[in-house]
């Protein structure tokens, strides 16, 4: 009789649930068919954000998916725990509409709501196990009440534990109003033994009601285990089973659902863009090849019913160009349909650069292709406005995106609740945060020491442990960076809305909204599109970057010298190396390099220097692979080139050539074996030898892994093109508008001020009266950057502007002048000290030293006595100067690096004459206090105004701990060296350690 008993699970946490659950769902399935159960119901708390994956999965293995969500209904200020769960289409609706007013207004939701339609077809479940009785007459008028609204889709919640006093109230309840009883379990882990772990998760919210709530049987029962536990109510049981009966909502997946783009003509849109794009073709006076490339994409893009989907994106594209925002060229493989060049979507002429529509959109593609389209950082925000107001609020959102519990946080919580010391788990976080990128078992295996501890300390394999259970479990919601979605229909027919930092977003991930077909655009913030409409602002020229010459001499002998810090895509060290390697010629270099410099297909590049300087002889399997590979110099770069050679060597079509691609790169085993046979039988029948043809097909084999996406390649080369260009002949102006967006990164800031030097650029410094917010060039015959207020670390944006602002009326006469006129309230104590020490009032008075001790006085005072009269008696009375060491100390403090002056020049001259000069030698600026390997590291900075890092035996560390202090002048005798790829790096074994 037990195994014939059908029961539902109508209480599953999911990981979703985030301050309570650590249930991995997956596993919860596997037991599901384990124990033979047709059917279970997800009930995360506050959302639905696991549905899609948990129907899926479900369906996957043949087990009845049912939603449901635990929410909290607010009945006279009295709050309940109910679940509402979908029975169907119009349930769901109403739920979602629920939960977006829930999520959005940060409020209970009330019985009043469900009046009139939002009732219809939704179940509900009370849940009075936790809930003290302190009225019972109230509890009973209000579940009249609920009865009252929802009849027979009103279900009483039954809990059996230890702590419940309510068991036998719940019984009468049901007995009095003559509700069903429902039989559950709530399963907030997996297995018994994972209880440990779910309260630690738990402990991490700090939420008391939860940490008293989840309990040691909340894991998965088995139909058996919930025989035992309700023998006294086996009709509770089977109501769950009556219940699954009644829920049977469906969802539509990959079925695209499509905005429609209305417009003032008469026809329709298919019509429309035809007619636009053929009038197009012919006013630009393209060739007959345009007109049947269009006509053929053309028709793919109508049997998908994409008219709408394309319209949009070139109405959003126009509408941000017509407001002078800067628009990408193009991103992605949809810079390769020509529809997207004639609507100025893209920039990019697919014919001209041999780029293919097919590796965009094909007729066997199920689903929607991606638009990914690149805005001016600073604007973006601007064109998200437009889209709203176009097709209204409720149409339009950003997407979800989940963070994940993997951070230091989490250790220093879960050592806590294993009431573990300060020091103990500082100690651990220290040892992760070296290995941020990898998790806590990879850390294990890099990292021996910690394993030899790991192994021996049992609180360490403890804390351990439980964090390598909860780590990447969601933590909580956020905004993904450039994911928008617009709907047909307001979107809560779909899904509910959630709500970040007052933002309304999707309550689905991105995955789940391409499985239920929803539109999905990216619209991504780029940097170097603002960087250039900053840059091109202050030129005193009209600049159209789409006009200039992709030939030019300048450009490409910058490109030869690695001349490209700055330059987008090719300023990293590395990147630089290979340019002066290749020393590229024409545009197709640029995209070559761009698409090899990538793990993978980097190891290619030596082949592809030495074949294009002639060092390497080009040889071909076959001459009509020649004309494809010729501007890559034989050598497999781009996927497009493999679909060509599988089109001419195969006579496949470029839709067939794209899945065989992908097939390839997939390295689906199976399937390549069997297309391998088709290929090669092709190729027969194309007259084409059989070892010739395996030859191809092994040479595609290797390569497909490494090929890159020639479309994407193609237009962000255009990008580094534009950039480069702008450094060839606007460098000053190029360089001020990088360091004026970077100025918070000093690495950055420190190289592009130490390239412009060597583009021989004067950097000023700054000065109270000349310097503004950003860094700005200065005219006059040599080229000049000044130095920014920005570059002030510690001076924040509100204090540049209220100096500004007073500036406005006259420049400061002297410091006492500026002192008067400030509003002291902003232009606090610190940020005053700041300026004084970064030499900001040099041009009125040199000496720094003096101003400080102006400034500590006057500040003691509190402003409120004569200042005249203390200045005069007070102030000059004993010279405080700062001699040179001192100053440039203090500027480097609050700047990030040494600027105009190096204190190396102190010991220059001292260090020359010495017989060391083939040491290794700089000024420390940085001692880190943690042992790696046996070794102290040191940082230096030498005459070249490059850093040094410097690794130290601990031996000979303590042997030479006086010389080892920050700012002093060292010599390292060295062992061995190794260049880094980062900043320029060099990193130094030290066999002894000098001074002078």
């Amino acid at each position: 009789m037990q195994s014939e008993m059908k029961f539902t699970h109508f209480r599953l946490h999911s990981e979703y649930s985030f301050e309570k659950s650590i249930v991995n769902l997956d596993l919860i399935i596997k037991k599901i068919i384990c124990d033979k159960q047709k059917s279970i119901c997800i009930t995360d708390t506050n959302n639905i954000f696991n549905s899609i994956y948990f129907y899926k999965e479900c369906l996957k293995n043949n087990i009845k998916p049912i939603i449901g969500c635990d929410l909290n209904l607010e009945i006279k200020k009295k709050i309940y725990n109910i679940i509402l769960v979908v029975k169907n289409k119009n349930s769901f609706l109403n739920i979602s509409k629920l939960l977006s007013k829930f999520i959005i207004y940060e409020k209970n939701i009330k019985l009043n709501l469900f009046n009139g339609e939002l009732k219809k077809d939704v179940i509900i479940i009370l849940n009075l196990n936790n809930k003290i009785f302190y009225n019972l007459k109230v509890i009973k008028k209000n579940i009249k009440k609920i009865k009252k609204i929802f009849k027979k889709n009103f279900y009483l919640e039954i809990q059996k534990f230890k702590e419940n006093k309510n068991y036998k109230n719940i019984i009468n309840l049901s007995k009095t109003f003559k509700t069903p009883l429902l039989a559950t379990n709530p399963i907030y882990f997996n297995n018994k033994n994972d209880f440990k772990y779910c309260k630690a998760k738990v402990s991490i919210y700090k939420n008391n009601y939860f940490i008293k709530n989840i309990r040691k049987n909340n894991y998965f029962y088995t139909k058996k285990e919930m025989l035992n536990l309700f023998k006294d109510l086996k009709k509770s049981l089977n109501n769950t089973f009556y219940l699954s009966k009644k829920c049977n909502f469906r969802i539509n997946f990959n079925k695209i659902k499509l905005p429609f783009l209305k417009i003032k003509k008469k026809y329709n849109n298919n019509l429309y863009i035809l007619k636009k794009l053929l009038k197009k073709i012919k006013r630009l006076k393209l060739n007959y090849l345009y007109k049947e490339r269009l006509l053929n994409e053309l028709k793919i893009i109508f049997d998908m019913n994409l008219s709408d989907y394309f319209l949009i994106v070139s109405d959003f594209v126009r509408w941000a160009k017509k407001k002078n925002i800067n628009v990408g060229p193009g991103r992605g493989s949809s810079a390769g349909s020509l529809v997207s060049f004639l609507l100025n979507i893209t920039i990019i002429d697919p014919i001209k650069n041999n780029l293919l529509f097919e590796r965009f959109l094909n007729s066997e593609r199920i689903s929607i292709p991606d638009f990914d389209i690149d805005f001016c950082q600073e604007e973006r925000e601007n064109v998200l406005k437009y889209i709203k107001k176009k097709y209204g609020i409720c149409f339009v959102s950003q997407i979800i995106t989940f963070n994940k519990l993997c951070s230091k946080s989490a250790i220093k919580d879960i050592g806590k609740f294993l009431n573990f010391n300060y020091d103990f788990i500082n100690e651990i976080n220290k040892i992760i945060s070296i290995n941020e990128n990898l998790n806590i078992l990879e850390i294990l295996r890099k990292n021996k020491d910690f394993y030899y501890k790991y192994k021996k300390n049992k609180n360490i394999k403890n804390l351990i442990s439980i964090y390598e259970r909860i780590e990447g479990l969601p933590k909580t919601i956020g905004i993904h960076s450039g994911g928008v979605l617009i709907s047909p229909n307001k979107i809560y027919n779909y899904m509910p809305l959630s709500k970040q930092n007052k933002n309304i977003i999707s309550h689905y991930y991105k995955d789940d909204l391409e499985n239920l077909g929803i539109l999905k655009f990216d619209f991504l913030g780029l940097a170097t599109l603002t960087i250039i409409k900053n840059c091109i602002k202050n030129i005193d020229k009209k600049i159209i970057l789409k006009n200039i010459n992709l030939e030019d001499d300048l450009c490409y002998y910058n490109l030869r010298r690695g001349n490209t810090i700055c330059v987008f895509q090719l300023e990293s060290f590395g990147i630089r190396n290979v340019l002066k390697k290749i020393k590229p010629d024409c545009f197709n270099n640029i995209i070559a390099i761009i698409s090899l410099y990538r793990p993978g297909p980097i190891k290619l590049i030596k082949d592809f220097y030495l074949r294009k300087s002639g060092k390497k002889k080009i040889i071909y399997i076959d001459e009509n692979l020649e004309k494809i590979l010729e501007e890559t110099y034989g050598i497999i770069v781009y996927q497009e080139q493999i679909m060509q050679i599988v089109k001419i060597m195969g006579n496949y079509s470029l839709n067939e050539a794209d899945n065989l691609r992908k097939i390839i790169s997939k390295k689906q085993k199976s399937n390549m074996i069997l297309e391998k046979k088709i290929f090669i039988k092709k190729c027969l029948k194309n007259n084409i030898d059989y070892k010739k043809s395996v030859l191809i097909f092994n040479m595609i084999k290797e390569f497909a892994n490494y090929g890159f996406n020639k479309s994407h390649a193609t237009a962000y080369a255009l990008l580094s093109y534009y950039t480069l260009w702008l450094k060839s002949y606007y460098i000053e102006f190029f360089m001020a508008a990088n360091m004026s967006y970077y100025y918070n990164d000093i690495n950055k800031l420190k190289l592009f001020i130490n390239d412009s030097l060597n583009n021989n650029i004067y950097i000023l410094p700054i000065d109270i009266n000349f310097s503004d917010k950003n860094f700005k060039t200065i005219k006059s015959i040599n080229k000049k950057i000044r130095y920014g207020f920005k570059g002030l670390y510690g001076l924040g944006v509100n204090i540049i502007d209220s100096i500004l602002k007073v500036r406005i009326n006259g420049y400061f006469k002297n410091f006492l002048d500026f002192y008067e006129r400030v509003d002291k309230k902003i232009v606090n104590y610190k940020s005053l000290e700041i300026l004084i020490g970064a030499g900001s009032f040099d041009s009125l008075n040199q000496n720094r030293g003096n101003l400080i001790k102006k400034l500590k006085y006057l500040f003691k005072k509190n402003f409120k006595k004569n200042i005249d009269y203390l200045i005069k008696n007070i102030y000059f009375k004993k010279n405080y100067y700062w001699n040179f060491k001192i100053k440039i100390i203090e500027e480097k403090i609050i700047i990030g690096f040494f600027l105009l002056n190096n204190i190396y020049n102190i010991y220059k001259k001292r260090f020359n004459k010495s017989n060391l000069n083939n040491y290794e030698n700089g000024i420390i600026i940085k001692i880190k206090d943690k042992i790696i390997n046996n070794n102290f590291t040191i940082f230096i900075i030498n005459k070249k105004q490059s850093v040094l890092e410097i690794k130290i035996n601990k031996n000979l560390f303590k042997k030479k701990i006086n010389l080892i202090k920050k700012y002093n002048f060292l010599i390292i005798k060295e062992k061995v060296y190794n260049n880094l790829k980062n900043y320029e790096k060099k990193i130094i074994i030290a066999d002894n350690l000098m001074n002078i």
